[in-house]
C-alpha cells in the first residue's frame, strides 16, 4: 500500500541461527580452532563471558539456538585453555 509507513530493513537479514551442534562446523568455515559441540555447552553453562545466557537463549523443541554473529566476536575473542592433569600432582598434605 503506498500510504504504509515504510518498514526499515536490516541489509544484512535476520539473525543467522545455529545450535551447539552447528557450532563445530561454524568455527572451522570462520578460521577458528574447531571444538567439539560438547565443549561449546560445557562454555555456555560454565564461561560467566559466553553472550547469551541459556535461559535467554531462544528454544525450539529441545534445542538452544544462537546467533553467530553475537558468538563469533566471543570465540574470536576466547583464550583456549588445556586442562589440567589432576593424576600427575602430589596429594595434599594435611598440616
Amino acid at each position: 500500500m503506498p500510504d504504509s509507513p515504510k518498514e526499515e530493513v536490516d541489509e544484512t537479514g535476520g539473525p543467522d541461527l545455529i545450535s551447539f551442534a552447528d557450532m563445530p562446523d561454524r568455527l572451522e568455515a570462520a578460521g577458528l580452532t574447531r571444538i567439539s559441540k560438547q565443549r561449546c555447552r560445557q562454555l555456555a553453562e560454565e564461561d560467566p563471558a559466553w553472550p547469551v545466557p541459556l535461559d535467554k537463549a531462544l528454544k525450539v523443541g529441545r534445542m538452544r539456538l544462537f546467533d553467530w554473529r553475537v558468538l563469533e566476536p566471543y570465540f574470536r575473542n576466547r583464550t583456549p585453555r588445556q586442562g589440567q592433569r589432576t593424576d600427575l600432582k602430589p596429594p595434599a598434605s594435611d598440616s
